[in-house]
């Protein structure tokens, strides 16, 4: 399954004045905290992976630079920067041998190669704030579920 926090099914989650706000909503504002440690220029993105019952964090990612790199991007042309993707970050540190289902928040829609990762690290939901601008992640996940 895959959503966009934005979208109005998935607005109508989000608390009125006084409520508690949702599991979504924490999940979305925490990859939007992490996505600022991204040196990205085009693209600060953040990435969550928690269980479906929201009672553990399993990983977390942004996008950059390979540990101790240099943190800045090899090139300023649309998908050329050189830096690992936030969703595969997440991915690298998540242990896969705990046995609750997973779900992933993404500040930023995936790519398509980052959404093949996503269907074999076995993320059941992936939930995203922004689209990317090209939605062939999205409709690989899709027509993966």
């Amino acid at each position: 399954m895959v959503s966009n926090i934005n979208d109005p099914a998935v607005q109508a989650r989000v608390p009125q004045i006084g409520e508690r706000p949702s599991w979504d909503q924490v999940w979305i504002e925490t990859a939007k905290i992490l996505s600022q440690r991204s040196l990205d220029p085009r693209f600060q993105v953040g990435a969550v992976i928690v269980t479906e019952d929201n009672t553990q964090v399993l990983a977390v990612g942004y996008n950059g630079d390979h540990k101790g790199g240099p943190n800045s991007v090899e090139s300023t042309e649309p998908g050329q920067s050189g830096f690992i993707h936030a969703e595969i970050n997440a991915l690298i540190k998540c242990d896969f041998n705990h046995p609750k289902k997973k779900k992933m928040y993404l500040t930023l829609s995936p790519c398509r190669q980052c959404a093949k990762a996503i269907v074999n690290g076995g993320i059941g939901e992936v939930v995203y704030l922004q689209e990317y601008r090209d939605r062939s992640g999205i409709e690989l996940l899709e027509s993966s579920r």
